[in-house]
């Protein structure tokens, strides 16, 4: 028995230093001292020394080009990975008590880093904006890249920080007694008023349908409205007849049927306005009514595109009246509350020129006797 532990003391290393002392040679020494060491010192020192020499290589690969970030990003690294080096260095070599927390959060803070500058390059790559600068490709940051960047940021920094409590043994601070269990318990007690319009935020924002400027129509709740902002869990919206914001929960644009007006095809968008005439007018006077008023309405604003001509088309034959449809194409999206009141206006200020009556007349049929028509009150 105490043949054993003999062998076993004369075995264990304590130190670099005794390592050396009790070897023939420096190299012998430091051989069989990092030969006793554990597989995750190993690991730690490898990818140390890993960095240190393929740093700049590692920033090109992990990042895309943008005005003048990677030579920080390879400085930083650099600073990271010598200080963390030599930390872990001194803890290991002279089995400093705590040698093994400094080892693991030393390679907790460099994984962190690289994963968050591989994340911040994939989104920035994504949705970020590409822009020609001197015949060479940059991204820049758009307001989507932005919000995800901080979205990634919040994911990284508290899986980062469990791992930190775990390494140093401090999951107690995790207890519902202690801050951060109490804010734990906080935000699970919450989830139910804010965890699905965060989710919703995430997805639109990642999706990039719905962007900073779009003209959006929301019909069950009767919004037409352009975006101005996607926060963390409600959107920012600037109604379009009243001038005045809008804030609606991120859940809403994902459940309810939202209409995008912003388009990027050359053809722009079509808005239309329907009349009920009666069926006294002929249907070529009133077309060439309807014509007269895609006209008019082009001079009274600048919204409707005269160079695409209205089209007109008959849409039901109701039981009073013939409903036509005028359609028109909008310079932008964003007046086309006031294209709509230019063509209600034109139509209004030409329909005696025309002999076109728009109030819709009313039929009613009596038994035994003829159907009588009531028409609009002489003015």
């Amino acid at each position: 028995m105490n043949e054993t532990n003999s062998v076993t003391s004369t075995n264990a290393v304590g130190n670099i230093v005794d390592s050396i002392k009790d070897s023939d040679s420096l190299f012998e020494g430091l051989l069989t001292y990092f030969t006793n060491l554990e597989p995750i010192d190993h690991i730690t020192f490898t990818l140390n020394l890993l960095i240190l020499i393929f740093g700049k290589q590692i920033i090109t690969h992990l990042s895309v080009q943008t005005v003048g970030a990677a030579p920080f990003q390879l400085r930083l690294l650099r600073i990271l990975n010598a200080v963390l080096f030599f930390a872990y260095f001194c803890a290991v070599a002279f089995q400093f008590q705590l040698g093994s927390s400094i080892s693991h959060t030393g390679l907790l803070v460099l994984l962190t880093y690289l994963i968050w500058q591989f994340t911040h390059s994939l989104i920035l790559k994504k949705y970020g904006r590409k822009r020609e600068v001197e015949g060479s490709s940059i991204y820049v940051e758009s307001y989507t890249s932005n919000n995800l960047k901080l979205i990634a940021l919040l994911l990284v920094g508290i899986t980062t920080g469990l791992i930190f409590l775990n390494i140093w043994k401090l999951e107690s601070w995790l207890q519902t007694t202690s801050f951060l269990g109490a804010l734990a318990v906080l935000i699970f007690t919450t989830k139910d008023y804010w965890l699905k319009d965060f989710i919703s935020g995430i997805i639109l924002i990642s999706n990039g349908n719905i962007e900073r400027g779009d003209v959006i129509r929301i019909p069950d709740e009767n919004i037409l409205a352009i975006v101005l902002e996607t926060r963390t869990t409600l959107t920012l919206l600037r109604d379009v007849t009243r001038n005045h914001n809008i804030t609606i929960p991120n859940s809403m644009l994902l459940n309810k049927q939202v209409e995008i007006l912003t388009t990027d095809a050359r053809k722009g968008i079509y808005d239309y306005v329907e009349f009920n005439i009666g069926y006294e007018t002929h249907p070529d006077a009133a077309v060439a009514y309807l014509l007269d008023v895609w006209k008019s309405a082009c001079k009274i604003t600048a919204a409707i595109n005269s160079d695409r001509e209205g089209i007109i088309k008959l849409i039901d034959n109701g039981d009073h009246a013939v409903t036509w449809r005028l359609l028109y194409n909008l310079k932008a999206e964003h007046e086309i509350i006031n294209a709509r009141n230019a063509v209600k206006l034109a139509a209004f200020e030409l329909q005696d020129e025309h002999g076109v009556k728009l109030p819709t007349p009313l039929t009613h049929a009596f038994p035994g006797g003829p159907a009588v028509v009531s028409k609009p009150p002489a003015s």
